[in-house]
């Protein structure tokens, strides 16, 4: 489940199923961690960690205090260990009893050791050495006798060894870590594939990824609202590729085939078919309007933008009561953007659909929509049933851009 996995597996598979699948394993994976597992690992941690902090003692400081010469680096070295007074390493001992009380001696050292082996790749301790070691240390254990010398050293006879406690528990924090991670790693492909489609989509529209056509109504203007800790407009982006294509072509090119030619001077079968074509390329005209003026009247001078400056002023930092107004306002506008998105994409929908249905009545013996193809052909200089084609094409890739959009997550 790491990342560059992922990544690989999201080359020839699409986003979701994958997503749908690694969530899938990860309950699975999660799931075969029982009471009595998860007790297990985290009681072997805790073991291994005793050990580690055993061995970790320095137990070269101490020892140089009965004889100054003794060296880490040297093995052959045969030490002359002096008596000296026990205040001198009365501290040491009493470190050096919190780690050996705190070491299980009586665990199944085995399984500690097979378990260091299978990380390391190779045995890092001598197993028999280190039950001897065990059974000298169980001595000195039960015997109490270091406790006994720093009593006496110190002159506290009341002064008891504390071990040291190891109470780690590492599988929950360890899942609950994977499973953000994972979560993490799958949102970002979501989005990676998600601005991905988006930006193939703008370039199959506008034949650029640069579009940038409303004036107010904009990603910029947010920064307004963050300073007031207010979300600010959320449809900035579908409403900028809307009015693109409304203004860009949809008033032009499908003006031109749609309303001038097809509806004005085609020879509908049945008036229900025309009906249908010209209500929704009027509906679009209508949401073309509403949008160009929605997006004029948040300027400084127009309505809105007075009415969003005037309640941006009274906000007050961290007094969420004096944000109620702007964050109405901010969202009625957004709801008004997200109407008129989905209003034009119905429409949309139903004039290509259409436009589909007339490139492929052209080619018919006895067309089903249109009789006087022939007469509409030569009204026009370029190929008629291309040109429909290239404008089905293009509201089609503009159809799915706007529902990547209006899509639920």
């Amino acid at each position: 489940m790491e990342e560059r996995a992922l990544r690989e597996r999201a080359k020839t598979r699409e986003v979701k199923d994958l997503a749908e699948e690694v969530r899938d394993t990860l309950i699975n994976f999660v799931g075969a961690f029982d009471a009595n597992r998860v007790k297990e690992i985290n009681t072997t941690y805790n073991e291994l960690r005793a050990f580690v902090q055993f061995c970790n003692f320095d137990y070269y400081f101490t020892l140089r205090k009965f004889d100054s010469a003794i060296s880490e680096d040297s093995f052959t070295y045969k030490p002359k260990f002096d008596s000296i007074d026990a205040e001198y390493v009365v501290d040491d001992l009493r470190d050096f009893q919190e780690f050996l009380y705190g070491l299980p001696l009586e665990t199944d050292w085995q399984r500690i050791f097979d378990l260091l082996s299978t990380y390391r790749g190779v045995e890092v301790v001598d197993r028999d050495a280190w039950q001897k070691v065990v059974k000298a240390l169980r001595q000195v254990s039960e015997s109490r006798i270091l406790e006994r010398i720093v009593q006496h050293a110190a002159e506290d006879p009341e002064w008891i060894a504390k071990p040291a406690v190891y109470n780690a528990r590492i599988v929950e924090p360890y899942l609950n870590e994977l499973k953000t991670n994972v979560e993490g790693i799958l949102q970002k492909l979501v989005k990676e594939r998600r601005n991905n489609r988006i930006e193939k989509l703008v370039h199959q529209v506008f034949g650029t990824t640069v579009v940038a056509r409303t004036k107010n109504y904009t990603a910029k203007a947010n920064v307004v609202f963050q300073k007031s800790d207010v979300e600010g407009f959320l449809h900035t982006d579908s409403l900028n590729y809307l009015k693109a294509y409304l203004l860009d072509y949809f008033k032009k090119d499908m003006r031109e085939i749609v309303q001038d030619l097809l509806i004005v001077r085609g020879k509908w079968v049945t008036s229900v078919q025309a009906q249908q074509v010209s209500d929704a390329y009027h509906g679009v005209l209508a949401v073309s309007e509403q949008i160009i003026k929605l997006d004029d009247s948040l300027a400084d001078e127009g309505e809105l933008g007075q009415r969003l400056r005037r309640a941006a002023g009274r906000v007050v930092e961290r007094d969420p009561g004096t944000q109620k107004q702007l964050k109405e306002l901010v969202k009625t506008i957004n709801q008004e953007a997200e109407r008129l998105v989905a209003e034009a994409a119905q429409n949309l929908i139903v004039i290509g659909k259409n436009l589909k249905a007339l490139v492929e009545d052209v080619e018919r013996k006895e067309p089903a929509m249109i009789i006087n193809w022939k007469e509409l052909d030569a009204a026009i200089e370029e190929d008629l049933r291309e040109q429909m084609s290239a404008l089905y094409r293009q509201l089609y890739y503009l159809v799915q851009l706007l529902q990547v959009y209006t899509a639920k997550s």
